[in-house]
């Protein structure tokens, strides 16, 4: 697999929340979810309950959008990733005890909480970081060799 550029990776280990983008016939939602990011497999996991709207969607229409940032006041400093790629529900019990492992890592405070675990796969990813020059973009593309 295509590793991720080190800028992207870190600046993925330095978030934890991001805004989920879906939608389904003509109708858009967005929502807000905690996330851990699995460097291995280029994946966000997640919690979230089969009944919000925003999982209804996705399982009916599996490819999700979203953003990550930070609120810096300073310009300079504003860096934001933008994100693309299929998400399911984690059925297999043993895909899912290792995800579940890797998000009770960042959130041990989620231990005990029931609901179903799921992964984005990253296809696409673009972060813009203006610390390296205003309007700086960084590429990543799953399938580019």
């Amino acid at each position: 697999m295509k590793p991720l550029p080190d800028p992207i990776a870190d600046f993925l280990l330095e978030h934890h929340v991001l805004s989920l983008a879906v939608c389904f016939g003509d109708v858009p939602w967005a929502a807000n979810a905690f996330f851990a990011f699995d460097a291995g497999s280029n994946r966000f996991v997640l919690l979230g309950s089969r009944d919000t709207r925003h999982s209804e969607m996705l399982l009916a229409n599996r490819y999700a959008a979203g953003t990550i940032t930070g609120q810096p006041l300073e310009i300079s400093e504003v860096r934001g990733l933008q994100f693309y790629g299929p998400a399911r529900v984690l059925e297999d019990e043993s895909e899912r005890e290792a995800a579940l492992a890797m998000y009770y890592q960042r959130f041990p405070q989620a231990r005990g909480m029931s609901a179903p675990v799921w992964e984005i796969q990253l296809l696409q990813l673009k972060l813009t970081d203006n610390r390296l020059g205003f309007g700086t973009k960084i590429l990543w593309d799953r399938h580019d060799r």
